[in-house]
This record gives C-alpha cells, structure tokens and sequence, in this order.
C-alpha cells in the first residue's frame, strides 16, 4: 500500500507542476503583448479624448504613435494655420507628447490626395454634417488692434487731441458666445453666435477720474471657415453716451446721440505666422444720419513660445469711412501673449492710435494715443 501511495504522490506533484507551468506560460503569452502596447494604447486614447473636448467636430484622431513622443493627426476637414498651432500646444504642453505632423487630411491644398496614399485600400466614407450646441471655439478669430472688438481690456493711455491732452484709461467688458457650430466634413465650418461689449474712457487727470464716453455695442455674427479662409458677416448696434461728470464739468458740450445699426463683411486669410483681413460695412439706420459706407483692413503676426511661454504678437488695423472722406485711422498693437492648456490666455500688448477717436461722442475729432494694455481672453 505505501509503495502505491509513494507512486502516486510521485505522479501527482508533477502534475502539478506541469500545469502550474503551463498556465504561466498562457498568462505571458496573453498579457505580455497588452502590456508592450500599453503605453502607445493608452497615449491615443488620451489624444483622442483630449482633442474631442476641446475641439469637437474637427474629427482629430492619431494615425500614428512614435515611441519618441511623436503624433501624427488626421481630421475631417482641412485647419489652418492658427487652429494648427493651437493643437500643437494642448498636446506639446501635456508632456506627453513632443511632436505633432499632419496627416493629409488637414492640408486643403492636398486634402483630396489623402486617399492616394492608402492605395487598393477602401475609401472612407462621406463624413457627415455634424451640428452642435454651444462651441467653444471661435471660428473668425477676433480681430487684435480693432479698437472695438469685443473683449475684457483695461489700459492706460497718454491722449492727444486738438483742444486737450491727458493721462486715460480706457476698459473694454464684452466678449463673444458660440451658440451652434455646424462642421460640413470638407467644405468647411459654420457657426452662429452673440457679441456685446461696453467701450468706456476715463479721464485720469480729473479729481474724481471723470467717465468721458461709453459705448454700448451688441451683434450677431455668422462666421465659415476652411483650413486658412475664414469669413464673417455681422450685423450690430452700438450707442454711445457721455459721461455725468463729464457733462457736469464742461456744461457747455456740444452732445451727440450717436446710434446707428450696422452690417459687416469680414475675409481673413492665413499663412503661415501672418494673418491678413479686409471688407467693408454699410450703416442700416443712424442718428444722426451718417454717410453708410466704411471699409477695414488689417494685419496680425505672432511668433508663438519667442521666450519661454510667451508668444510675441504684433497687428495693425486700419480703418476708413465715407462720413470721415475716407481719412484712415490707424491702430498698432506688439507685446507677448501667456496662455494656458485651456483657451484661456492674457497679453501685455504695447498700442498706438493715429486718426480719428474710436470713442462714439468724439468721432469727428482728431486723436492720438499711445500706451499700455492688458488683453484678457476666455
């Protein structure tokens, strides 16, 4: 009886053993692969997800993920240059990824040449119109040294006009809202939304720091873009109004109910670094009654990261209007721009003025501003 429990004991343990053996070899042959991928799985993922949420319906997806800290993005439809760099730095600030190229797909010029590449493979599908609510991004970017483009700003000013000279600050509280965005695959983007803003003037130099003017300014605008073109059509009102003790102070002003609705047509073209804009816009009703025609044209660059984070941005914007016989006014604005993984961002932007005053109540006079500003943007 020992003997033959001896002899099973024997056969058992290897048993044992042998299956013990076999079930690590399975579970290595199952997992190890997974676990080898696992970095670059889990890297797309979080890519891909990060670049939903914060630009929805571009369909950014990573084709490609080297073990260098490289990505390779397609899209639905072709970006330009700003949403490009945009992209590039929600990744590159992650420390996840170090590099970003650009599949075809988001080349305009060549986007219809993306398929060439994937030769006796199938096409993909017709990419389908995607509409949805409240988008974050906005498709005409504004317009930086447009002295009435909406925004939160506050800056101090050294003004110069024919009868007086002072020490201002000039605060602008106003910003844009998304409120649906329609993406058409490769013929581009749409979108509606709402803008409004108040433009006020301080006078520094007075007792009490007088409010001279405020503006009151509301549109609706209807933007498009693709890849580097983008196009805005806006119509708005604005009303301007002169300060209480302003007019307690110069009791003798001539004041002016300036309000009027107007329509504007905007096209922007994107290379590179450079932003080039111009269009034009007629007055649909004012009082007084303003000669309707006016016309603006402009140029913006940045250099994004020029030290450290901060990008160097320069712009100039130049405007004229049949009321003024055309006489330009001209604004300038250089600094650095700080911003962060979100659209938040902040600059510190050096600004002349030239022409005739922005501020409503004072349109008619001859103006000159130089200062400093900060530019705050959501």
């Amino acid at each position: 009886m020992r003997s033959r429990r001896r002899v099973a004991s024997i056969l058992f343990f290897p048993g044992i053993l042998f299956r013990l053996l076999s079930g690590v070899l399975m579970a290595a042959a199952v997992f190890a692969p997974a676990s080898a991928a696992g970095p670059e799985e889990y890297l797309r993922g979080y890519v891909d997800s990060l670049l939903d949420s914060r630009f929805p319906g571009l369909g950014l997806r990573s084709q490609v993920i080297s073990t260098d800290g490289t990505v390779k993005l397609s899209s639905h439809t072709c970006l330009g240059p700003s949403q490009k760099r945009d992209v590039l730095y929600l990744l590159t600030t992650t420390g996840r990824v170090q590099n970003v190229q650009w599949d075809l797909s988001t080349d305009c010029d060549r986007s219809d040449a993306a398929g060439q590449d994937k030769a006796g493979a199938d096409r993909e599908p017709e990419t389908p119109i995607d509409v949805y609510a409240l988008p974050e991004q906005e498709l005409f970017a504004p317009l930086l040294a447009d002295p009435r483009q909406p925004r939160f700003s506050v800056s101090y000013l050294h003004y110069r006009s024919p009868t007086k000279e002072f020490a201002a600050a000039s605060t602008a509280f106003g910003e844009y809202f998304g409120l649906a965005s329609g993406v058409f695959g490769k013929s581009g983007s749409s979108q509606v939304g709402i803008q409004g803003g108040v433009f006020a003037l301080f006078n520094l130099d007075a007792p009490s720091s007088d409010l001279i003017n405020a503006d009151y300014w509301i549109g609706l605008p209807v933007s498009y873009r693709k890849g580097p073109w983008s196009y805005l059509l806006r119509i708005y009102h604005q009303s301007s109004h002169l300060g209480d003790e302003f007019i307690l102070g110069n009791p003798g002003i001539n004041r002016v109910n300036l309000s009027y609705e107007d329509m504007k047509f905007l096209v922007s073209y994107e290379w590179e670094r450079w932003r080039l804009y111009g269009g034009g816009g007629y007055m649909l009703h004012s009082e007084p009654d303003l000669a309707p025609k006016h016309l603006q044209g402009g140029v913006e660059y940045v250099r994004p990261r020029a030290a450290g984070r901060l990008s160097f941005i320069a712009a100039a914007d130049i405007q004229a209007s049949e009321e003024l016989d055309w006489r330009r006014s001209r604004s300038y604005q250089a600094g650095f721009e700080l911003r962060s993984r979100s659209p938040r961002r902040a600059r510190l932007m050096l600004e002349h003025f030239r022409g005739h005053s922005p501020n409503g109540q004072f349109y008619l006079e001859s103006l000159r501003y130089t200062g400093l500003g900060l530019y705050f943007g959501f």
